[in-house]
């Protein structure tokens, strides 16, 4: 996906989020009592505010590497997350399905003249899927 395909989310929102993301880390700096590095992050949480109230369109760049930064993200990260979850999680439980013997499609069968399930009772009739409702 491209980010020209992306629709991005508006400066002024953008601005907020990273208002709000500045102020609760420096809050957190402050608490752990390293106040040098929570004065930083409080000027430029300050910087962001006025910048999103003032002219937001100079945040534009700014929003532009984020989304960009997060679509990079995602094409990294979803195919380790979804490789490893097969690897980790699927096949050790398929190894274990077949150590115990279980066959869930039914191949051992090879003298069968269909894989479909014999069903008792056969089901509905045909005519009451003319005129269903």
């Amino acid at each position: 996906m491209k980010l020209s395909e992306v629709q991005l989310p508006s400066n002024r929102k953008f601005g907020i989020f990273f208002t709000f993301v500045f102020v609760a880390t420096a809050t957190y700096f402050f608490w752990e009592g390293s106040t040098q590095v929570s004065v930083i992050l409080g000027v430029l949480a300050a910087v962001f505010a006025l910048v999103t109230i003032i002219k937001s369109e100079l945040l534009l760049p700014l929003n532009k590497l984020w989304m960009s930064l997060g679509l990079l993200l995602g094409v990294i990260i979803s195919p380790i997350v979804l490789g490893g979850l097969f690897f980790f999680l699927f096949t050790p439980i398929a190894f274990l399905m077949r150590l115990v013997g279980r066959d869930e499609l039914r191949l051992k069968k090879l003298d069968a003249k269909s894989y479909w399930k014999s069903r008792e009772p056969s089901g509905p009739s045909g005519d009451s899927f003319k005129h269903q409702f």
